[in-house]
């Protein structure tokens, strides 16, 4: 697992340079995703997310934020939860959180980082979500 992770996290290095991540390759950190332009209270937010232990069988699952995102108008945005505890877990990451109730559809890795799902597939319908759309 640790290799298939590493290769992925190199993937993303590229799309996002200031990317950090776990001693063990158990969690990403994207410490400035640009946010949908006019849907919440800011341009930009902290994303953290878990790699499970059974990964890449197992895909990741919630996401945690920038606690104090909301909605333009100043509501919870769906499927949003206040707290550091989500249901895959603590964040690995001390910080003011809120987390994402998240669970792309049909998740389907491959044996090969490019032959199906992976973690830049991911961070795609975590944009999804926050454009308040379905996970693809």
């Amino acid at each position: 697992m640790h290799q298939r992770v590493s290769e992925e996290i190199e993937l993303l290095r590229k799309r996002f340079p200031n990317l950090q991540h776990g001693d063990q390759l158990d969690w990403v950190l994207l410490p400035e995703l640009v946010l949908p332009a006019g849907r919440f209270n800011k341009e930009q937010t902290k994303v953290l997310f878990r790699i499970p232990a059974g990964y890449p069988q197992t895909g990741p699952d919630n996401f945690f934020v920038d606690g104090d995102l909301r909605l333009k108008d100043g509501s919870i945005p769906p499927g949003f939860n206040i707290g550091s505890n989500s249901a895959s877990g603590e964040a690995p990451v001390a910080d003011d959180w809120g987390w994402f109730s998240w669970h792309p559809k049909d998740w389907r890795p491959a044996a090969t980082i490019e032959g199906a799902d992976n973690l830049l597939g991911f961070i795609r319908s975590i944009n999804l979500c926050l454009r308040g759309e379905e996970s693809a």
